[in-house]
This record gives C-alpha cells, sequence and structure tokens, in this order.
C-alpha cells in the first residue's frame, strides 16, 4: 500500500529515522538502502532468511513537499498462500495456515504503521530546512 503527502514540507531523513525506531520498537531488525533518489527501510524479525528481509520494505520517494511512502509486505504473504493452497493436498495445510498467520500479522502492523505515520507526518509538518 502506499500513500502520498503534498504541502507538508517533512524533513524526510528525520522520517526515515522515526520509521526505523517503529519496527525497532515491534522488535524488528532494520537496514537502510539509500539509493539517489528514495529512502529505503526493509525490515524483518530477527532471525528471519534473507529473502524475506529483500520482501518486507518501506521507501519514501519524494521531496519534503511532495513525497509517497510505500509500505511492501502483504507481497509476500500472498506467495506464501498460494503455495499452501497448492500444496495442501501433500501436507501443505501446516504451510497455508501459517501464511494465514502470516498475513493477518502482516495486515495488523501495517494499520499500526500508518496510524503511527499519519500522526508524525502531521507533527513533522514544516521540519525541513529550507536552502
Amino acid at each position: 500500500m502506499e500513500k502520498r503527502w503534498t504541502g507538508k514540507n517533512v524533513d524526510l531523513d528525520l522520517l526515515r529515522e522515526h520509521i526505523e525506531d517503529f519496527f525497532k520498537e515491534k522488535g524488528y531488525t532494520t537496514e537502510r538502502i539509500e539509493p539517489a533518489e528514495e529512502r529505503t527501510i526493509s525490515w524483518a524479525p530477527q532471525h528471519a532468511p534473507k529473502n524475506v528481509k529483500e520482501a518486507m520494505t518501506v521507501k519514501i520517494v519524494g521531496d519534503p513537499n511532495d513525497f509517497l511512502i510505500k509500505f511492501m509486505a502483504s507481497e509476500l504473504s500472498r506467495r506464501s498462500i498460494w503455495l499452501g493452497m497448492l500444496s495442501k493436498s501433500l501436507g501443505g495445510g501446516y504451510l497455508l495456515l501459517r501464511s494465514l498467520r502470516l498475513r493477518e500479522t502482516l495486515e495488523k502492523l501495517e494499520r499500526e504503521f500508518w496510524v503511527y505515520i499519519e500522526d508524525k507526518v502531521a507533527r513533522m509538518a514544516g521540519s525541513a530546512k529550507t536552502t
């Protein structure tokens, strides 16, 4: 899911730090990935395999007055559910149940994330330094 904000003049580096703090408070590890045009935070449970860490990301794209935040994690659960459904006749019911629980957890986390971000963006309006 993604949301866009315009005209807020938010310090995006500080917002990235708040996003990292959100995930750390929930017990996840975070890692910054910083190409020139966007700020990416990958997050995952502490002992997650590398492919899981790559799939769970938040991206901030844009400038302080017009930016977009993308929360990407549900794709991971969709693939797991699909695999569980395919393998159900071969004993994949456990995998399906586990995937459904993962999806519930990610949906709950995403709802909490957007509430947190809406509050942070509102509080941080006007925080970017003008050059």
